[in-house]
């Protein structure tokens, strides 16, 4: 047992004991998210992986409470700021992470990775903060203003965004009513995840697909017409750039060979050198096997590829 495996095991298990991880009611996040999981939890399924990975999740959390415990030193007496506040309406609870009662203004951090800021927030990321604001008014407390802070857990203090707009109750009731549709669905929804993503993140993800959700599997995939907006804007982009990354290498390639045996400086400064790399060192598989009898293998961690291409 290494020092690692103690941190996984102490973390998760103080993760999982903890009073959200045990919360029985939907939550404001969870709208917007995977219908069928939403759809489990609603209808109490058991669930069937456990060992989910959970690590983003935790260091979100462990932000939060700093924090929260930051603002508590400024603002002991909560003369300004709500902090952590519990709010409840015809049986939705949401945690508000801060409600600022100076400017009116609900604030919710979302811990990110800095690629995601391009596409921060998304339609959840707005929905939840926005019915955060919609139970706040429904216990008779008066929003002007949903705020949104990503804190990017590969970043710094200069990577820090925050997006803000006025409370619009026509967004809570969007997502309310997404809610309503999975709280009265009589049969559990598609999957809607990849089963290479629900393996590692989803409790009810099973891979046979008898006591839990197998996720989409590939030939499953193909034929699912994806709704989702932000998703398909994603493809696009996606595509956009790998085909400009291609012309672009196609460009720098003809730039070399234009460069073919020059060397030194231009007279903007601009260096030019060639060197020398040796080739890369391997194992002679046929000489060890000769030696041996055999090739000892050693398999690294598996990994997701995505693939995405026109149809």
């Amino acid at each position: 047992m290494t020092i690692a495996n103690d941190l996984i095991k102490a973390i998760t298990a103080s993760s999982r004991n903890s009073a959200r991880s045990n919360q029985a009611a939907i939550g404001p996040s969870e709208i917007f998210g995977c219908r069928r999981a939403t759809w489990n939890r609603i209808n109490n399924v058991a669930k069937t992986n456990p060992n989910t990975l959970a690590l983003a999740g935790i260091m979100g959390t462990a932000i939060h409470s700093y924090i929260q415990q930051a603002f508590n030193r400024q603002d002991p007496f909560g003369d300004r700021y709500l902090l952590e506040q519990e709010v409840e309406y015809e049986g939705l609870i949401g945690h508000v992470d801060m409600f600022d009662k100076v400017n009116q203004e609900v604030v919710d951090w979302k811990t990110v990775k800095k690629a995601n800021l391009s596409y921060f927030p998304s339609e959840q990321q707005r929905s939840q903060v926005q019915i955060y604001g919609y139970l706040l008014t429904k216990n008779n407390v008066e929003v002007k203003t949903v705020t949104l802070v990503a804190i990017p857990r590969d970043g710094d203090e200069r990577d820090i965004i925050f997006y803000s707009e006025p409370y619009d109750e026509s967004v809570a009731l969007k997502g309310l009513e997404w809610l309503k549709q999975v709280q009265t669905a009589t049969e559990p929804p598609a999957p809607e995840r990849d089963a290479v993503f629900c393996q590692h993140y989803c409790v009810y993800f099973d891979k046979t697909g008898t006591a839990g959700c197998a996720g989409k599997g590939k030939a499953q995939a193909e034929s699912v017409v994806i709704e989702d907006e932000e998703a398909r804007s994603a493809a696009r982009d996606y595509l956009e750039v790998a085909s400009e990354i291609d012309e672009l290498e196609k460009l720098k390639e003809g730039l070399k060979l234009r460069l073919e045996g020059v060397s030194g400086v231009t007279p903007e400064g601009i260096k030019i050198a060639w060197s020398e790399v040796a080739g890369r060192r391997s194992v002679d598989e046929v000489k060890v096997k000769e030696l041996l009898g055999e090739v000892p293998v050693k398999y690294g961690n598996s990994y997701t590829k995505l693939t995405v291409k026109e149809g």
